[in-house]
């Protein structure tokens, strides 16, 4: 519960909305609902903006013609492994982290695209593959403006184990993700992400941690819901274009 005494601090109105417990995507989709912004940014409870300008290149760039999704570069905060010391690394834009993305709200509502009440692990690739597939409006900003805080208790970073864990569920993510865009005739969409899906899967898979015996139970796992997943989306997969295969 956050203290009432925290918003008078403030000299700007803060709504505080409180929603019962139904997970990260749902508890979004509550807040997307209850906001009247041109432009909405979703952030993890234990990040913030990466410095002073945060706001000041969002607005450069809704200024500059504006867009339907921003994606950024961000930057994450970790532990050097041999001293424990805080560092920066510079992290690459990608579908996969709500990290470093803004969204125009009206495109948001017009292409009713909202996050999967379903997913609560890699939900965020779900929700950016749409937002970036269903617009030409993508704008990308190499100036960063979100940090990923270190925090102890992450279990994505102090668990070595977390792809292996997890990777079903990128699985689910990315199936709800191509039924998705099935639902809405868009197969030259499906068919890609399943091509993408299926290639990362071979790739990460070949990986030592996936080929080491200690492993094996989540290797199992895994490929028992990968042959699920390939069996349901052959099709897509064997009729997309070769040339875009290769």
């Amino acid at each position: 519960m956050l203290d009432e005494e925290l918003f008078k601090n403030y000299s700007f109105d803060i709504q505080y909305i409180k929603a019962p417990h139904q997970g990260v995507s749902a508890t979004r989709n509550v807040a997307l609902d209850a906001s009247k912004a041109d432009y909405v940014m979703f952030c993890d409870a234990d990040d913030m903006f990466f410095n002073a300008c945060g706001l000041h290149i969002i607005f450069r760039e809704i200024q500059n013609g504006g867009f339907d999704t921003l994606s950024s570069t961000f930057v994450e905060e970790s532990k050097d492994p041999k001293t424990g010391e805080t560092v920066y690394l510079n992290r690459e834009m990608d579908s996969t982290f709500v990290h470093g993305k803004v969204h125009r709200r009206k495109y948001l509502l017009d292409k009713h695209i909202r996050w999967n009440k379903d997913l609560t692990i890699h939900e965020d690739s779900y929700f950016n593959c749409l937002c970036q597939s269903l617009t030409k409006e993508v704008k990308y900003s190499y100036s960063p403006f979100y940090l990923w805080k270190w925090r102890d208790e992450s279990v994505c970073r102090h668990d070595d184990k977390y792809i292996l864990k997890t990777y079903n569920n990128m699985l689910d993510s990315n199936t709800a993700l191509v039924k998705e865009f099935l639902k809405r005739s868009m197969k030259d969409k499906a068919q890609f992400y399943v091509t993408s899906m299926i290639m990362d899967a071979y790739y990460t898979m070949n990986k030592d941690e996936w080929l080491n015996q200690d492993n094996k139970e989540y290797r199992f796992n895994t490929e028992k819901r990968f042959k699920e997943y390939y069996l349901e989306f052959k099709d897509l997969f064997e009729g997309i274009d070769e040339m875009l295969k290769n």
